[in-house]
C-alpha cells in the first residue's frame, strides 16, 4: 500500500464498516448487476419478467454483502501492514 493509497483507505474507513459495504457493494453489486442481467434479459428476450428481478436483487445484494466484506478486510490488513511497517 503506497502513501497515497494509505491516505485514501483512512479516509474511506471514517465511514465504517456497514456504510462501507453499503455503498461499496451491496447498492452497487446488487442493483447493477440486477439492473445489467434485466436489461440483457429485455435486449435478448424482449421480455420482462418481474419475479427474475427480485431473484436477481437477492442473490446479487447477497454477492455485493460478500465481495464488500472481503475488500474491506483486505485493505484493513494492507493498511494495518502499512501502519505498523512505517
Amino acid at each position: 500500500m503506497s502513501e497515497t493509497q494509505a491516505n485514501k483507505w483512512r479516509k474511506t474507513r471514517t465511514i465504517g464498516k456497514g456504510k462501507y459495504m453499503l455503498f461499496f457493494g451491496i447498492l452497487p453489486w446488487g442493483i447493477g448487476l440486477a439492473g445489467l442481467f434485466t436489461g440483457l434479459e429485455w435486449l435478448t428476450q424482449q421480455t420482462f419478467t418481474p419475479s427474475w428481478l427480485y431473484i436477481r436483487l437477492a442473490v446479487f445484494l447477497v454477492v455485493g454483502f460478500f465481495i464488500s466484506s472481503v475488500r474491506w478486510h483486505a485493505l484493513e490488513q494492507k493498511f494495518h501492514t502499512y501502519s505498523t511497517d512505517k
